[in-house]
């Protein structure tokens, strides 16, 4: 079995989710057994799950897994369904029904979305203070009380699973130092119940569990940050590896010195404790393996693909493409550098008055309130369109002329690869690792420098005053993604699934 390590799956999907979701697709066309991991409580996992195509056992969730919850009815709790005093009286205000009973406010009903579908009540105590809150996940399961102390704060967290029992128990305690210390139980599982100090040790226990079924099983790490303490502190035998989604480095110029990326230092200094590693591109395999030797195998696997459908299905005509609309579908956030296409794009919009620029992607902090401002300054408010997270990325690329990614650092950017492979001319900077692979500059698209905004404007200014070059790029791009079809990509990964398969019948 393989698993792939994440911490959650959210509606909003980074292209670390995204890679995992097509990962499993490949494999499973492939008749590879394996399963997304997510260690994170969500309500709405399986809505999220739904949306995704993704079926009931494609996602194995802690909670899920020790409350007995991977497969629940979808029988949502409706308002009128729900039981309140016969007595009282119910007053809605949008998504909230507060419940007064003889004066006194007794509880507060929270609705989804418009709906009549029950997310939480709160309830009240006779001085107005908060007793619990009850909440039910998007199938209609009751899946956790909080139960709150005389001052307010969380002092227990109860999770249900479809059977009405208790399975996990979070405990809200106080040290010595006067300082929260969190413990977890879990309880009503096999017959007995577990203590554990703090969510790593919960995670590395879940491990444990998923690793006794009676199979060879890999442990495929996306996220180190959050799952490798777990992976690395299990107590049962098992293959992991650690997959490099991104620049492993802080410094791209000096990658045998450098600070490492905080995202994988912790992996990498433990670097003996992993059975291989997975790099997007072969110059990231050469430098990893000249840091850290070659201890352990090194693939050079392409985080992405292309399916072949979207190989087979017809080129949209370059000239049914909306005239000069460039597009940048990227997470808002500073090492994206949506600056530098906002500040470059100033230069465009003054040559070709109908150019459009839109951003599209979720805001990482206060990213998107800096650049409305640019904007605003800027006076581009009617050029330059803030779109927001979509789940249909390809429209977006189907009818743009132009995409951007002016990154400041990179992985192997899928917005690269799925542009390209809807014949999406890109500008990206060149910077490691992956544009200049996935990229043909010159043919399918343009590599600039990072920091040289006047080059990413001239870029664009160079290819919207030549359509017959910008339609010759278009063609060229849909050419350049055949080298990265789902049949490709899949002989990598059977390189690294060859390897784990002759360890295990040595070990056999």
């Amino acid at each position: 079995m393989y698993y792939f390590l994440n911490d959650n799956l959210q509606y909003s999907k980074s292209g670390i989710e995204e890679a995992e979701i097509n990962r499993l697709r490949l494999f499973k066309q492939h008749h590879q057994n394996a399963a997304i991991v997510t260690r994170i409580f969500a309500m709405d996992l399986h809505a999220v799950m739904a949306g995704a195509n993704l079926a009931d056992a494609d996602v194995i969730n802690l909670f899920d897994f020790f409350c007995g919850a991977q497969t629940v009815p979808v029988q949502p709790l409706m308002l009128a369904d729900f039981q309140v005093p016969a007595d009282a009286i119910k007053t809605r205000k949008d998504r909230q029904v507060q419940v007064v009973q003889q004066g006194k406010l007794i509880m507060v009903i929270y609705l989804r979305d418009q709906t009549d579908e029950i997310s939480n009540v709160q309830y009240f105590d006779v001085n107005g203070k908060t007793l619990k809150m009850t909440w039910w996940d998007t199938r209609g399961m009751k899946c956790l009380e909080q139960f709150f102390d005389w001052t307010g704060k969380i002092a227990q967290e109860a999770y249900f699973g479809p059977d009405g029992q208790i399975h996990l128990e979070k405990l809200h305690l106080l040290n010595h130092a006067g300082k929260e210390r969190l413990t977890w139980r879990v309880l009503n599982y096999r017959d007995s119940s577990w203590t554990f100090d703090g969510l790593n040790a919960l995670t590395r226990f879940f491990y444990d569990e998923l690793n006794t079924n009676n199979e060879e099983n890999v442990f495929i790490c996306d996220r180190t940050v959050e799952c490798a303490w777990g992976l690395f502190n299990m107590q049962t035998p098992a293959k992991k590896v650690l997959h490099l989604h991104n620049n492993h480095v802080g410094d791209a110029s000096d990658v045998l010195h450098s600070t490492l990326n905080n995202n994988y230092a912790n992996a990498l200094n433990n670097w003996q404790r992993w059975d291989a590693v997975i790099a997007a591109t072969p110059q990231q395999s050469a430098d990893v393996t000249a840091r850290f030797g070659n201890s352990i195998p090194c693939f050079t696997i392409p985080v992405g693909y292309v399916t072949a459908e979207t190989l087979a299905a017809k080129p949209s005509p370059f000239s049914e493409r909306q005239s000069h609309l460039i597009v940048q579908v990227a997470r808002l956030a500073p090492e994206k550098q949506q600056n530098h296409s906002i500040e470059a794009f100033q230069q465009v919009k003054k040559q070709f008055p109908d150019a459009q620029l839109e951003l599209w992607g979720y805001a990482n902090g206060d990213t998107e309130k800096q650049l409305r401002e640019q904007v605003k300054a800027a006076q581009l408010q009617a050029s330059v369109l803030f779109k927001g997270y979509t789940t249909d990325v390809n429209a977006v690329y189907n009818r743009a002329q132009i995409g951007l990614l002016p990154s400041r650092a990179e992985g192997f950017s899928l917005m690269l690869l799925e542009a390209q492979a809807h014949g999406l001319p890109m500008i990206a900077n060149d910077v490691k690792y992956g544009p200049s692979d996935i990229i043909q500059d010159g043919v399918s698209g343009i590599l600039t420098t990072d920091g040289n905004v006047q080059q990413l404007a001239d870029a664009m200014l160079e290819l919207l005053s030549h359509q017959d070059k910008l339609a010759e790029f278009s063609t060229n791009s849909y050419q350049n993604a055949t080298r990265y079809s789902a049949d490709a990509v899949y002989e990598q990964w059977q390189q690294l699934l060859t390897n784990f398969e002759s360890d295990m019948e040595v070990m056999v």
